[in-house]
């Protein structure tokens, strides 16, 4: 049976919302700061947050060049909650049917009943990306551009998924983002979360975004293989 893990960057005290994820079936990957904590599976110590998506292609590659059976990894991050109601080798499965293997992207979407304000249809947040997805993507660099420090990365994933006709939301699924934000609440960050959350870069960033959808985000096209032709994916 194929292994899944769970891959986040981490601040949050004890991990955050990573235990949950283990006690949920999940194999737990994680770049931490801060001290470990007993649940994960793999800790990689980082003293400074590399950004969102280099922290996930970092992860991505290490996991995968030590679990052979690792096929489909899920970006958890440390403040969002797994599925409740299906195990992660049941997800799994639907998701290897679902695309005829493993280079595929699925975003649970069902939080947005929850919250119904968030933007959670517009991007890939807590994505399930498939081992060959993470293996070609981007010209086999990772699965995910790693051009922005923590937003947008998100929204590009799922733009070019869709691109490649590789994306699938799933309402069913239920990934709950404990953000800040949820539920009216106040905007107050921790103050290590201030860095992540500068608008000034978020502006710098958002244009930098939409020249890359703009240009058709170069340098996504995915490696080909002799089992996948790329020209039935463009």
């Amino acid at each position: 049976m194929s292994r899944v893990w769970a891959i986040a960057p981490s601040i949050r005290p004890q991990g955050g919302t990573l235990p949950i994820w283990k006690a949920a079936g999940y194999k737990v990957a994680v770049l931490r700061q801060g001290d470990p904590f007993p649940e994960a599976d793999i800790t990689v110590p980082t003293e400074t947050y590399r950004g969102w998506a280099k922290s996930i292609n970092f992860l991505a590659r290490f996991v995968m060049n030590i679990d052979p059976e690792a096929e489909w990894l899920c970006v958890s991050n440390d403040d969002t909650l797994p599925d409740q109601n299906h195990t992660p080798e049941e997800i799994a499965s639907q998701l290897t049917e679902h695309f005829g293997g493993t280079f595929g992207v699925m975003q649970p979407t069902g939080d947005f009943a929850l919250w119904p304000g968030s933007n959670i249809l517009g991007f890939a947040g807590s994505p399930w990306m498939g081992r060959s997805w993470c293996e070609r993507a981007y010209g086999g660099r990772g699965p995910i551009y790693d051009g922005f420090r923590h937003n947008w990365s998100d929204q590009e994933l799922m733009e070019v998924a869709v691109k490649l006709g590789v994306f699938w939301q799933r309402p069913d699924l239920l990934h709950k983002h404990l953000h800040v934000g949820r539920d009216g609440g106040q905007w107050k960050w921790e103050s290590w979360q201030k860095p992540l959350n500068d608008p000034g870069l978020w502006q710098v960033e958002k244009a930098r975004f939409e020249q890359r959808r703009r240009d058709g985000f170069p340098g996504h096209e995915p490696l080909v293989t002799e089992s996948i032709s790329f020209g039935a994916l463009a």
